[in-house]
């Protein structure tokens, strides 16, 4: 078995074996392959994704995000400034527009984050997209959910997330609009209908993207 440890800097998982520093940060690996950051120790995650984590509908949830070609894209002004606007509008450090892969969560946008994408186990946002109402954890710390999240053991000390689901029209959850925190703290009943409203003007986006395509595709056709 191929060993594995989550790398708290970069957000990813780091395999034993070949390389002398993290892909991503660059931090020195130990002989195990462990990416060392300063004052963090790695924590070992499973490789497979917990089958609670998958959706009833995961085959037709990830034919919808393929429609919207999204997923590595460059990251562009139209999400930065969303992103930009929830960590300025919520005074948090970290804000992120993320869609759920079939087995990572690609961020298309991150406000204090440098990762481009994380395992989707132990990835919030795979939970997150389970249910229909926004996923509010206001002390990772207390919270059974992720009492045990190496994103909240690790070095990036995640205590507070809450992330509304990118819903598309016919009901797919392509992914989330997120706000993180290091600190503990709650969020009214008017703060999550800004969270809210702000993740349909992502939404508007990418429809609005995905009808340009296919009126190109229409033109380009006669």
């Amino acid at each position: 078995m191929v060993s594995e440890s989550f790398c708290a800097t970069c957000l990813r998982t780091v395999y034993a074996g070949g390389n002398e520093s993290c892909p991503v940060c660059a931090s020195p690996l130990l002989k195990t392959g462990v990416a060392v950051a300063e004052n963090a120790d790695p924590v070992t995650v499973s490789a497979s994704i917990d089958p609670s984590l998958i959706p009833d509908n995961e085959s037709l949830r990830l034919e919808a995000v393929k429609r919207y070609e999204i997923l590595d894209t460059p990251r562009d002004g139209a999400f930065d400034r969303i992103t930009f606007l929830a960590s300025k509008i919520f005074n948090v450090p970290i804000s992120t527009v993320t869609i759920v892969d079939s087995d990572r969560i690609w961020f298309k946008s991150a406000q204090g984050l440098e990762a481009e994408q994380i395992d989707r186990d132990p990835g919030l946002c795979a939970s997150a997209i389970l249910v229909d109402e926004p996923w509010v954890v206001e002390d990772a710390k207390m919270d059974p959910r992720t009492l045990e999240n190496p994103l909240v053991l690790g070095d990036l000390g995640l205590r507070f997330y809450a992330g509304v689901p990118l819903v598309t029209g016919d009901g797919y959850k392509l992914g989330m609009l997120n706000i993180i925190d290091q600190q503990p703290r709650e969020l009214s009943e008017d703060e999550l209908s800004i969270l809210q409203e702000l993740s349909k003007i992502v939404v508007d986006e990418l429809e609005l993207r995905l009808a340009a395509r296919r009126m190109h595709k229409e033109l380009s056709a006669h």
